[in-house]
């Protein structure tokens, strides 16, 4: 499938047609008839005008009049006209200094920047409400040529026979044709051909360039398709591409974009459903055990503050409220995005009372994702809306597959992890014991003795292989100790270096145990050091409850 695209289309049709307020005569009308025009009520011309200009008038698909060139060159047009030859100018200039990365993104600002000023000249000729010098009549003109050019093109392409080729999807300014039966070589060939032959029908600077070919796709709706690009014959690798599905979009958690992506690349690259099947419960079973990032699964929502209806709001909007509620200057932006996660709060709980913000699950280690949630709704959901143009049944496939035991991540408050529809069973109530030091499963414990079978600590969960051996029980405890704090101290040292704050000023009391720890004062949920941080502090500090069992060991 190949993607064909009109260069700044309307910045050319106003260049090509003279479009502009200095060059317009108003829509065609009876003799002596007036018309509205911009802001005058009441738009004559001199008569005896149109009859002297009769052979320089462009004529818009909506019936307005404009000058040709030869009479008067549109203001519009002349300033377009230097901001794209700035603009190829800017981008030569890009060519010749790849190697100079920073001078390149400058570059690349500027070129950007004078694209951007081209297109929205469009929105200054129709900005009704807000703008200056509104002009219905010239943007509908605009609007208008464009759409006639498009199907000026489509129609060309369809009634060209040896072409053979569909156009399957077009928007604005692009057109996706499909060339069935061919090759990615044959596909580069056709579609510069048609860009050539459409670009020659068409008024200066008008131009349909060749964009790339998709192979293979999916195309989903308006502005929504994904597929694998190759930009020339030559590439061996294709690139991932996306527009307008769950994988690019804001409002979708960090894990819906990689699992969906993940799957989509499976079916462009095999076609083999057994792989993906397979594929997805390896995710869904970590969600269901809780071996997750919660990075990964927090959803940021835009909140308007004060405008709903109801007393609630969305999810975000009531996250923002329960910090409102402790702090009344924490109230966000309007249209600031919220970020929130769902967890589990009991059989029955309305989804209103799961959402939380991230900081209350990080505070709070007893509090568990609802996996259930994120997997139907948040996963499920936008992966069975590709999926199921070629007939596969997603939710099918996770309604049987073959449930795990949750083993040390198991717990009271764990109990969606079993979920399957409304049922749960009772083994989800209860938590598994495991060695500390061997991580085998074993019975309520093991008490701790020393060589001569005394008895020495009995807190810590070992089992009767490793309580027979202290001196291997003091070794692996102390060097997972180690392991833990050096870990902490090479990430605070991370996080001091980009705060600029001294290992002096880290140190903050843990009210808790009356200890001193060095923390960072940063909460930046974008960042992800943030998250390895608290990670590492609570892994540190949750080992020093080997602290009694090493000191016992030890002096026995």
């Amino acid at each position: 499938m190949a993607v064909l695209d009109f260069q700044s289309l309307y910045p050319s049709i106003i260049i090509a047609y003279n479009y502009c307020y200095s060059t317009c005569l108003g829509r065609i009308r009876k003799p002596g008839e007036s018309s509205r025009f911009g802001v005058l009520d009441s738009f004559d011309l001199p008569n005896g005008l149109l009859n002297s200009l009769k052979d320089y008038i462009n004529i818009s698909p909506n019936g307005v009049m404009f000058v040709k060139p030869e009479v008067r060159k549109s203001l519009l047009a002349k300033m377009l006209q230097e901001l794209l030859d700035t603009r190829v100018m800017v981008k030569k200039s890009m060519k010749e200094h790849k190697d100079d990365s920073g001078l390149l993104r400058s570059l690349d600002a500027k070129q950007l920047t004078l694209k951007f000023i081209a297109n929205v000249t469009y929105g200054y000729t129709s900005a009704s409400f807000s703008g200056r010098m509104p002009s219905v009549d010239i943007a509908d003109s605009i609007v208008q040529t464009g759409r006639e050019t498009l199907e000026r093109a489509i129609d060309l392409i369809h009634s060209t026979e040896k072409w053979g080729a569909q156009v399957v999807y077009g928007d604005t300014d692009s057109v996706f044709v499909y060339f069935p039966g061919k090759t990615i070589e044959e596909a580069f060939a056709l579609g510069n051909e048609i860009g050539n032959t459409i670009t020659k029908m068409n008024p200066a600077p008008i131009k349909l360039k060749f964009e790339k070919i998709y192979h293979p796709a999916v195309l989903l709706a308006k502005k929504r398709y994904v597929g694998f690009k190759y930009e020339s014959p030559e590439v061996a690798e294709p690139v991932f591409e996306a527009k307008g599905i769950e994988t690019v979009r804001r409002d979708h958690t960090s894990a819906t974009q990689k699992i969906l992506e993940s799957s989509l690349k499976i079916l462009f690259r095999t076609q083999d459903m057994s792989e993906l099947k397979q594929y997805l419960y390896r995710q869904w079973t970590k969600i269901l055990l809780g071996r997750v990032r919660l990075q990964d699964f927090i959803i940021a929502k835009e909140v308007r503050m004060g405008t709903y209806a109801s007393r609630d709001g969305p999810n975000g909007a009531i996250v923002a409220q329960t910090r409102m509620n402790k702090d009344i200057r924490s109230e966000p932006q309007y249209g600031e995005r919220v970020s929130y996660v769902v967890v589990c709060k009991g059989p029955g709980a309305k989804l209103k009372e799961e959402v939380v913000s991230p900081e209350t699950v990080l505070n709070n280690s007893h509090l568990r994702l609802n996996a259930e949630y994120y997997i139907r709704k948040q996963i499920i959901a936008p992966i069975s809306r590709i999926f199921n143009i070629i007939g596969v049944d997603i939710l099918s496939w996770y309604e049987n597959m073959p449930r795990v035991q949750s083993g040390a991540f198991g717990g009271l408050n764990s109990f969606a992890e079993h979920e399957h529809g409304k049922l749960r069973f009772i083994d989800q109530y209860y938590s598994r014991h495991h060695c500390v030091v061997c991580h085998k499963s074993t019975d309520q414990g093991t008490h701790i003795t020393d060589g001569a079978m005394r008895l020495v600590a009995t807190n810590i969960i070992v089992c009767e292989t490793c309580a027979k051996e202290p001196q291997k029980v003091i070794y692996t405890l102390t060097c997972r100790q180690t392991s833990a704090q050096r870990k902490l101290r090479n990430i605070l040292s991370t996080c001091q270096k980009c705060t600029g704050l001294s290992p002096l000023d880290c140190k903050t009391s843990n009210n808790q145990s009356g200890s001193q720890c060095e923390d960072v004062p940063c909460v930046s949920l974008n960042c992800p050091i943030y998250y390895e941080r608290l990670t590492a502090k609570k892994d540190a500090q949750a080992l020093l409850s080997y602290n009694k069992l090493l000191d016992d060991l030890s002096f026995s």
